[in-house]
């Protein structure tokens, strides 16, 4: 049988959250796409043919990018057409004009670019190319000579006269239309004909223009059960009911605070990615002259500035100064090494006291900690139980509250014809309760943020189901340095780890016996008969090692975490967890972080439902509830649990 490999691609030049939302909603439907990670700009995913996707992603947004990410960690740019294309750029924040003309001459020496033509009076850049991120090289080309400046992309020639009409002549048609409907609503009014509820219904519609277009869309792609769809169909059975002035406050309440809660996942993801932002600047020296570049720039035996405190990201050797560094991340040693001019250090190794001056051997792509920091970011995504559980949640949760809903206002009417206005007004509140389980959302963020947080503390997750499955395990069983005396903090990890509800295991290969009635210690076993033991053991089990010796065991448990550092690389592919800290309390960190995964997720998740059975009994017990209290609460609580999801950065 043959198996296809899947490839992973990234697309990326996502301009706006609304894109950001549409494209994974899009991508997350499809069976053959998996391992979705989205961050603020870029959607990563797996699937085995990028081909039939095109058209989807194209459909989107033809400016997005697509690149296919290579396993050296090189993106390809997939290429879905050579053919030269006219853009169209304005610029805002313009204060000097020349600094556009010196762009304009930096760009007329790159092969890409053709046919630069500027507009002066309307500020518009015209040129032809045949790269898909045209935009994405003259903005950083334009932030070098001034980053105020902004540079934004039109799909069309634009002129003084097309962006007043464009901006204000159609928002003063829809006003204008607004009004008219309004008015002859409040006319009609008074006869109580059916023209007033189609009046009413003009009126509704001309506040919804916008979230019309959004169920549109997700009807071409028969996507039903959307939130924006269900809120529609909820405000138009509040016109039926003939609850109009309510239904039109509730249209634009919820237009109103949607961007608020686009404002808030965007900070959330926003928070994420800060944490888990590199390192990637550091001090040139050159000719006594400090200067901050990027990582990337420097070429080997440029001078490079290690302050003290700072991780040294490029190997090389001391030219200048001395001081005493932490190689525990390439020796797994915790003893400082003194260092002076002449001896070589490594990347990844620790500047402990003065600072020191180093001439580059390596550039920063190939070195240690850059390969370390790719840990992380390029981890294989994989659904976690909590998401699991709340995915299940929520895809029974929309349906049966939908049918709830339409049940009260289409046949309970037919049964008690004098009431329906009622039975119309409490399905319409149901439908806005039965809008997707925000908990769902939250749960995957607090995911990405206990990632996060765990790259902050240098614990380095090999594939998402590393920490997720931590909470799962019965049994810890630690693994200490071999030869190494039993030390204060060691005592006090183990002290932690046994009060965790779990089992603890010590295997104990140092000089001195060790014996506590609170953990099972066994004294100077071979790996041979480690192996055995822990087939004796309650599992699942976590295995804390961190030698070559350990290779076995942390294959054999169901979590493995080596805290060696990368002081040997097959350690580090057989691990689960890479604590790359020489201290101690990174072990129970690890433990805590996964806890308060799982912590935050119960609670948003809890949270969630007692708020939609709150919004549900007060729709059946409180006639004066209205459908914008409704989707103020929904939206509230949605809000609330995405910032909740990213406290445990705080």
């Amino acid at each position: 049988m043959i198996v296809l490999e899947k490839k992973t691609f990234e697309i990326s030049h996502i301009q706006s959250i609304d894109e950001l939302n549409q494209m994974s909603i899009t991508l997350n439907d499809i069976e053959q796409v998996s391992h979705i990670k989205i961050s603020q700009e870029t959607i990563v995913f797996c699937c085995i043919d990028i081909e039939p996707l095109i058209s989807l992603i194209q459909g989107t947004n033809k400016n997005f990018v697509v690149k296919e990410v290579m396993d050296s960690g090189q993106k390809r740019q997939y290429d879905y057409t050579n053919k030269e294309k006219k853009h169209y750029f304005m610029f805002k924040n313009i204060v000097v004009e020349n600094d556009v003309y010196v762009l304009i001459q930096n760009i007329e020496n790159h092969s890409r670019y053709q046919n630069i033509e500027y507009d002066a009076q309307n500020k518009i850049l015209m040129l032809t190319s045949s790269s898909r991120d045209v935009l994405s090289y003259l903005r950083k080309e334009l932030f070098k000579i001034n980053p105020s400046m902004e540079i934004v992309e039109h799909r069309k020639p634009i002129r003084s006269q097309d962006v007043f009409n464009e901006k204000y002549l159609y928002t003063y048609i829809r006003i204008a239309l607004t009004v008219v409907f309004l008015s002859l609503a409040l006319i009609s009014s008074k006869d109580q004909t059916q023209m007033t509820t189609i009046w009413w219904l003009c009126v509704m519609i001309t506040l919804c223009e916008k979230l019309m277009k959004k169920c549109w869309d997700h009807i071409k792609q028969f996507h039903f059960l959307k939130e924006e769809i269900l809120v529609m169909c909820a405000l138009i059975m509040g016109i039926i009911s003939q609850a109009y002035i309510e239904t039109c406050i509730a249209a634009v309440v919820y237009q109103l605070i949607t961007p608020l809660l686009n404002e808030v996942l965007k900070r959330t993801l926003e928070k994420i990615d800060e944490a888990v932002e590199r390192p990637e600047q550091g001090i040139k020296v050159l000719d006594g002259v400090e200067k901050t570049i990027s990582l990337y720039d420097f070429e080997l035996k440029d001078i490079l500035k290690i302050p003290a405190g700072q991780t040294i990201p490029m190997p090389g050797n001391i030219v200048q100064g001395q001081s005493q560094i932490n190689t525990y991340m390439n020796t797994s040693t915790y003893d400082l090494l003194d260092v002076n001019v002449g001896d070589k250090v490594h990347s990844g190794d620790v500047n402990v006291k003065e600072d020191i001056y180093i001439s580059i051997t390596k550039t920063y792509e190939s070195s240690n900690f850059a390969k370390l920091l790719n840990i992380a970011s390029t981890a294989p995504v994989y659904e976690s139980k909590m998401e699991k559980y709340s995915h299940i949640l929520a895809r029974f949760y929309t349906p049966l509250m939908m049918i709830f809903g339409f049940f009260l206002s289409v046949v309970l009417p037919i049964i008690d014809f004098k009431n329906y206005g009622k039975f119309i007004h409490v399905g319409a509140i149901l439908l806005i309760a039965s809008g997707s389980l925000s908990s769902h959302q939250s749960t995957s963020l607090g995911v990405l943020a206990g990632f996060a947080k765990a790259f902050q503390e240098g614990i380095l997750i090999e594939s998402t189901l590393g920490l997720d499955s931590v909470n799962a395990t019965e049994t810890i069983v630690y693994d200490r340095f071999d030869g190494q005396e039993v030390t204060e903090e060691e005592l006090e990890l183990f002290k932690r780890l046994s009060h965790m509800g779990k089992i603890l295991v010590i295997f104990n290969d140092g000089p001195v016996a060790l014996e506590d009635d609170q953990y099972t210690i066994y004294n100077y076993l071979s790996v041979e008969e480690k192996l055995e033991k822990m087939d004796s053991l309650i599992g699942p089990i976590v295995y804390i090692g961190d030698s070559f010796k350990d290779i076995q065991l942390l294959q054999k448990s169901f979590v493995g975490i080596s805290r060696g550092g990368l002081a040997d690389s097959k350690v580090v592919e057989n691990s689960d967890i890479v604590l790359a800290d020489a201290s101690l309390s990174k072990v129970y960190e690890t433990f805590s972080i996964a806890r308060q995964i799982r912590t935050t997720a119960i609670f948003s998740n809890i949270f969630t439902i007692i708020m939609k059975i709150i919004v549900i009994i007060m729709a059946f017990s409180i006639p004066a509830f209205t459908m914008w209290m409704a989707i103020f609460i929904e939206i509230f609580v949605h809000a609330f649990v995405i910032r909740f999801s990213a406290h445990i950065l705080e």
